[in-house]
């Protein structure tokens, strides 16, 4: 079982070939110009700081896991999509690794799907559930160096049961039923501190508006 499982994740994590899905209308850009303090729980450039603490300065999103949370942190987006579109600028600084999540538009937005990235690597899972309920399997991996201390570019598409990530010039992708479900929230996440996110956009894909 453990073979197998190795083997699809690294079926998962290829050099796509086809070209990328059409961004269609837009939801919402973000470039975080717009300077402002540190943020709990508050709007935030538009956004909504959620769990951690958040400030906007020299340009940049800034997302601090807080150790009393017990929690990474997560600045979030409502949207109410089928496919989307998520293209992002970001940083790692010192965080352990920073993800892209979609939850659903079952109260209370219950966990659909996340695009993690660690110094080492980007994968991909399928999430369910929410809270002590939440439950989660990575779907594709690919081990590649992701410089912490660079600005990198990051395109995900989320368009029927398809998944897929381009970053910088690396993709991977995966497919899982659980993608298809209509997209409710769209969530910045950090796990540590020091974590950068810039010119955030959100689009529809893969239906008409």
């Amino acid at each position: 079982m453990r073979t197998l499982l190795a083997s699809c994740l690294l079926a998962s994590a290829v050099f796509a070939a086809d070209a990328p899905v059409p961004a269609g209308s837009l939801i919402v850009s973000t470039p975080f110009d717009q300077p402002q303090g540190p943020t709990r729980k508050k709007a935030i450039n538009g956004w909504s700081a959620a769990i951690g603490e958040w400030s906007v300065k020299d340009g940049a999103l800034f997302g601090d896991e807080l150790k009393e949370d017990n929690h990474h942190s997560s600045c979030t987006y409502r949207v109410d999509a089928g496919g989307i579109v998520i293209l992002a600028q970001f940083r790692l600084g010192g965080a352990q690794y920073l993800a892209f999540g979609c939850r659903d538009t079952v109260a209370p937005n219950l966990h659909l799907g996340r695009t993690f990235v660690s110094k080492d690597a980007v994968w991909i899972t399928h999430m369910s559930g929410i809270s002590k309920t939440t439950k989660s399997a990575k779907v594709a991996e690919l081990k590649t160096p992701v410089d912490p201390a660079k600005w990198h570019d990051i395109r995900i598409e989320i368009v029927g049961d398809r998944y897929r990530v381009r970053l910088d010039d690396k993709e991977l992708e995966a497919t899982h039923p659980r993608f298809k479900d209509r997209k409710g929230l769209v969530a910045l996440i950090t796990k540590g501190q020091g974590a950068a996110f810039r010119q955030v956009t959100l689009r529809h894909a893969g239906e008409a508006r």
